[in-house]
C-alpha cells in the first residue's frame, strides 16, 4: 500500500510539471499573440523609415516603404490573429511568423 501511494504522488508530481510548463508555453503564445495583433501596424513608419534610410529618397520611402510597411503590417496582424484562433490549440514552439520579419522585396547591398 506504501509504494502504491509513493507511485501516486510521483505520478502526480510529474504530470503537474508537465501541466506547469504547457501553461507557460500557452502563456508566451498569447502575450505573442496580443502584441502581434496590437502592434501590427507598427510595421508601417518603420519600413518607411528603413526605406528612406537605405535609398536616401523620401519619395521612394513614402512610397515603396508604405507599400512594404501595408504588407508587413498585414501579415504581423494575420500572424497575431491566428495565434489567438489556434490558442486552444497544442501550442508549437516557433511561430508562423518570426518577430524580426521577412522583408518583403529587399536586395542585400553589396560592397
Amino acid at each position: 500500500m506504501k509504494k502504491i501511494a509513493i507511485y501516486a504522488l510521483l505520478i502526480s508530481v510529474v504530470i503537474g510539471t508537465l501541466s506547469l510548463s504547457a501553461l507557460a508555453a500557452e502563456q508566451g503564445k498569447l502575450e505573442r499573440a496580443a502584441k502581434n495583433t496590437a502592434l501590427g501596424w507598427t510595421e508601417i513608419p518603420k519600413a518607411i523609415t528603413k526605406v528612406t534610410k537605405d535609398t536616401d529618397n523620401p519619395f521612394m520611402g513614402l512610397t515603396v516603404g508604405l507599400l512594404k510597411g501595408i504588407a508587413n503590417a498585414f501579415a504581423r496582424t494575420t500572424s497575431g490573429l491566428a495565434d489567438v484562433v489556434t490558442l486552444p490549440a497544442r501550442s508549437q514552439k516557433d511561430p508562423v511568423i518570426k518577430e524580426t520579419m521577412v522583408d518583403i522585396g529587399s536586395e542585400a547591398k553589396t560592397k
